[in-house]
């Protein structure tokens, strides 16, 4: 009888032991905002996935685009171009993070936006849990 073994790629593992110390349970020192730190939490840890993904769909557009048509999708809406503070367009992914970050300067500054803030991380990582999903399934191979 033949075993197989599940194989996870080098980004999968590097992409679960980020989120395992970006999310991990450690105190907050004191005078720090949990709010603030979940919002930096979720910051870092939506650029390393969105990454992740971006770079993977690249390094081969055509073979996604006819053998993963959702995750190309997925993809290119991450890559979709937004107008940020009027005069400058970036992909959503940067847009959605850089937006994030904006929000909780204010937050900081006044103290007095929170649910802006808590809209905005929740949006931020809706996103980077659905392209977790994504490099999940795309970063492993078949079992054999």
């Amino acid at each position: 009888m033949k075993k197989t073994i599940r194989w996870l790629s080098i980004p999968a593992i590097s992409f679960v032991a980020i989120c395992a110390l970006v999310t991990s349970c450690a105190q907050l020192r004191p005078g720090e905002d949990p709010l603030v730190v979940r919002a930096e939490q979720t910051e870092a840890a939506a650029k390393s996935t969105f990454d992740l993904v971006l770079s993977v769909d690249h390094a081969d557009r055509g073979f996604w685009r006819t053998n993963s048509p959702a995750f190309h999708a997925f993809a290119e809406w991450l890559r979709q171009p937004q107008v940020v503070r009027v005069t400058n367009v970036l992909p959503r992914a940067s847009a959605m993070i850089l937006s994030l970050n904006n929000i909780k300067g204010e937050y900081v500054f006044s103290k007095s936006y929170s649910n802006a803030l808590v809209s905005a991380i929740a949006v931020l990582q809706s996103a980077a849990t659905e392209a977790n999903a994504w490099s999940i399934i795309i970063t492993n191979r078949p079992a054999r």
